[in-house]
């Protein structure tokens, strides 16, 4: 999966300048990093590459939509102006990721369930 591949696709679904992008450019390296350590096989098709470049860019959004949100006031009045901030980005980035991660899941797998044994 290409850093290119995953900031044009951000671009695309975060509609932000690629001057903003790059204030976020850690964030998108850290999905492809998580990405790439959730993945079912080492190599993949050019349209699995794809899916894949588009869903990490989606999960970026929600990261980037998380972050946002933690640095903006959600209701803010000084006397007749009034200022409210919705946390609708936030789910409808949710959302997105919620159906890409289930787009994806033959060729990424998210479970963090595991067996470990314990001794009495």
């Amino acid at each position: 999966m290409s850093l290119k591949d995953v900031l044009d696709r951000f671009a695309l679904v975060s509609g932000l300048e690629q001057e903003e992008i790059s204030k976020w450019i850690f964030i998108i390296v850290d999905c492809i990093k998580y990405f790439e350590g959730k993945q079912r096989k080492k190599e993949f098709s050019e349209s699995e590459n794809k899916r894949l470049a588009y869903a990490c860019a989606v999960y970026a959004y929600y990261k980037y939509a998380l972050a946002m949100s933690a640095n903006t006031a959600y209701s803010l009045k000084a006397g007749d102006v009034q200022i409210t901030k919705s946390s609708d980005m936030i789910e409808s980035a949710a959302l997105m990721w919620q159906n890409q991660k289930q787009e994806i899941t033959d060729l990424v797998s998210f479970d963090d369930f595991c067996f470990t044994r314990v001794s009495v």
